[in-house]
C-alpha cells in the first residue's frame, strides 16, 4: 500500500465519525498515554528511588544525577522531536517513544550497576518526551483554535487521577521487588501506548477539515480550497532572535525547578528524617496533589481565553512559591493539605499555560519546533534541581534549605512575567493574515 493509499484510508477514518471531532478521539488519546505514563514513570519512580539506593548503596546525589542528565537530554530531544512533528505528524513520534519506554523497563529491571541505571533511565525518558511531550501539546494546536487554552487544559487533565493511581506502583514494588515490577511496566506500556499512537493524525486540514469542528461553506467556492488554512507564526530562526523567547525560557526554567526537585525527591523527603512519614502516607500526598492539579489544568487552560496570559503566569509562580514554602515547613499530615492546593494548583495550570503562551506568541507555524526550543532552554532549571536536592541532603542531612532556595528563585520570574510582549515580527503577521483574510 502507497503512503497516499494510506493517507486516504486515514481521511476516510477521520471523517467517518461525523458526531464528535475526530480532533477529541486525539485528545482522549493523548490523556490516556500522558496518564498512564505518569503513573509507571513521571511518579513512579519515587516509589523505585528508597529501594534502589537500599539494594546498591548509592547516593541520593548520585541517584538524582541520573534525572539531571535526562533533563539535558530532553533539551537535546524535544527540539528534534518538535521539527519531526512539524514535518511528519505526532504518529511516528509517540509511537517510537511508546517502544523505547518499555525497552527502558525492561533494561532497568536487569541493572547491576550505576551506569546500567543511568543508561535505563535516559531511554525511558526519552521514549516518555516522546509519547507525551510536544506530539501532544502539537496536536491540540493544530486541531483547535477557539477553544485552545481550555482544550489545552482538558488535554494536561489525564494525569490528574495518576497520584491515587500510584498505589499500583508501590503494590507491584512491595509485591514482585523491583525487578519484577519494572519487567511488569514495560511490558504494560507497549500493550497501552503503542494501540493509541495510531489515534493521532496531522493536521486536520490535511483531512478536508477544520480546526475546532468547523465545517467549510460548500457554498463559498472550491471546498478543498477553504480547508488549506495558511499556517501563520514565527520560524525557529526567528523566535530566537526575540526578547520573548528568552523571557519565556527564563521563567519556564525558574518554574521548572520546584517541578522536577519535587518530582524525583517529594516522597523521599515526606519518608526520610525531615517529616518521617511512611511511604504509603508520603505517596498519598502526592496522590493529593495530582488530584488537585485539575483544578490548574483545567481553570489555567480556561482561563487563559478571557484573561491576560501574563498575569496567568505571574499568580502561577506565586501559588508555587507559596507551595514549596509550605512544604519546607511540615511536620504533620495536615500541613500537607494546603501544600498540595498550592503546588497542585501551580503544577496543573503551568502545563495548559506554556503551551498556550508559545502557541501564541509564535504561532502554529513551527510550533512543534519553537516549543521544543523552549523546553530546551528552560532544561537548565531541570538539569539543576534534581542534584540540588541530593547534593543538599547529602551534605546535611535534610532537603529544607534546598526547598528555600527554589522558593527564592521562583519569587525572583514573577517580574519578569508583567513585561513579555508579543513580538513585533508576529503582530506584523497576524496584521498580512488579517488582511489576506479580508480580501
Amino acid at each position: 500500500m502507497s503512503n497516499q493509499d494510506v493517507s486516504d484510508l486515514d481521511a476516510e477514518q477521520v471523517k467517518s465519525r461525523p458526531r464528535v471531532f475526530y480532533g477529541w478521539w486525539i485528545v482522549g488519546a493523548g490523556m490516556t498515554i500522558h496518564l498512564w505514563m505518569s503513573i509507571c514513570w513521571v511518579y513512579g519512580m519515587q516509589v523505585f528511588f528508597t529501594p534502589l539506593t537500599e539494594a546498591f548503596g548509592w547516593s541520593r546525589a548520585m541517584m538524582s544525577g541520573a534525572f539531571a542528565l535526562q533533563r539535558l537530554e530532553g533539551s537535546i530531544l524535544t527540539p528534534i522531536e518538535g521539527y519531526i512533528v512539524d514535518r511528519i505528524g505526532p504518529r511516528p513520534v509517540v509511537l517510537a517513544g511508546g517502544i523505547l519506554v518499555g525497552v527502558g523497563f525492561i533494561m532497568l529491571s536487569r541493572i547491576n550497576s550505576l551506569w546500567m541505571f543511568y543508561v535505563g533511565t535516559l531511554v525511558v525518558s526519552a521514549g516518555t518526551s516522546a509519547a507525551v511531550g510536544v506530539p501532544r501539546m502539537w496536536a491540540i494546536v493544530q486541531w483547535f483554535t477557539r477553544m485552545r487554552g481550555r482544550v489545552m487544559g482538558i488535554g494536561s487533565s489525564g494525569a490528574v487521577i495518576s497520584g491515587p493511581l500510584l498505589i499500583i506502583v508501590v503494590w507491584l514494588v512491595s509485591t514482585f521487588g523491583w525487578r519484577d515490577s519494572f519487567t511488569v511496566l514495560g511490558i504494560a506500556t507497549w500493550i497501552i501506548v503503542i494501540p493509541l499512537a495510531f489515534v493521532y493524525r496531522n493536521k486536520p486540514e490535511d483531512y478536508g477539515l477544520l480546526p475546532d469542528g468547523d465545517q467549510p461553506d460548500p457554498s463559498d467556492g472550491d471546498t478543498k480550497n477553504k480547508t488549506q488554512v495558511p499556517l501563520t507564526g514565527l520560524t525557529g530562526k526567528e523566535a530566537l532572535k526575540t526578547p520573548t523567547f528568552w523571557l519565556l525560557i527564563t521563567i519556564f526554567g525558574a518554574q521548572t525547578m520546584p517541578v522536577n526537585g519535587l518530582i524525583v525527591h517529594l516522597i523521599p523527603y515526606l519518608e526520610g528524617p525531615d517529616v518521617q512519614f511512611s511511604t504509603v502516607v508520603a505517596a498519598s500526598v502526592l496522590g493529593s496533589f495530582t488530584l488537585l492539579s485539575a483544578i490548574g489544568r483545567l481553570g489555567g487552560g480556561w482561563i487563559t481565553d478571557y484573561v491576560d496570559n501574563r498575569y496567568v503566569l505571574a499568580a502561577l509562580l506565586f501559588s508555587q512559591a507559596i507551595a514549596v514554602v509550605m512544604l519546607a515547613n511540615v511536620s504533620v499530615y495536615w500541613h500537607t493539605v494546603p501544600f498540595s492546593f498550592f503546588h497542585g494548583l501551580a503544577f496543573g495550570g503551568m502545563i495548559p499555560v506554556r503551551g498556550v503562551l508559545v502557541s501564541r506568541y509564535f504561532g502554529r507555524k513551527q510550533f512543534g519546533f519553537i516549543n521544543g526550543l523552549t523546553q530546551s532552554g528552560s532544561m537548565v532549571g531541570g538539569f539543576i534541581s534534581p542534584i540540588l536536592f541530593g547534593a543538599i541532603f547529602d551534605w546535611y542531612g535534610t532537603y529544607v534549605p534546598a526547598l528555600l532556595i527554589i522558593a527564592v528563585v521562583v519569587v525572583l520570574a514573577i517580574p519578569l512575567c508583567l513585561i513579555l510582549r508579543m513580538p513585533r515580527q508576529m503582530q506584523e503577521k497576524e496584521a498580512e493574515h488579517a488582511v489576506e483574510q479580508g480580501s
